[in-house]
């Protein structure tokens, strides 16, 4: 499993892959969690399950819906989630979109 984490210069969601990553092994799924700027966004989407918008770039979740023309779930991480760091949330609502979208709903 793939998932991009986006913000404005790929730093500030750092933490937050980290603590993915700890949720990830929590839940035995094998999966590559990466930080990027948006601006590399569209040149690494290949092989991705999911999109994670950080706080600072949520302004952008329609258009970036629009460039994976709804192939790949988009999902802006709830201020409160992101400010608190809370990963197990975080990762619920990305695995919940995941399957929806797998599963064509």
């Amino acid at each position: 499993m793939r998932i991009i984490l986006v913000c404005n210069a790929g730093m500030s969601t750092g933490i937050m892959q980290l603590k993915l990553q700890e949720q990830s092994k929590l839940h035995r799924v094998d999966s590559d969690i990466e930080a990027i700027a948006m601006a590399d966004l569209e040149e690494n989407l290949d092989g991705t399950d999911a999109i994670l918008l950080g706080p600072q770039v949520r302004f952008a979740l329609n258009d970036i819906v629009k460039m994976v023309n709804n192939s790949i779930p988009v999902i802006a991480i709830d201020i409160q989630d992101f400010g608190l760091m809370r990963a197990d949330h975080v990762w619920k609502v990305a695995m919940e979109a995941i399957e929806k979208s797998k599963n064509g709903k």
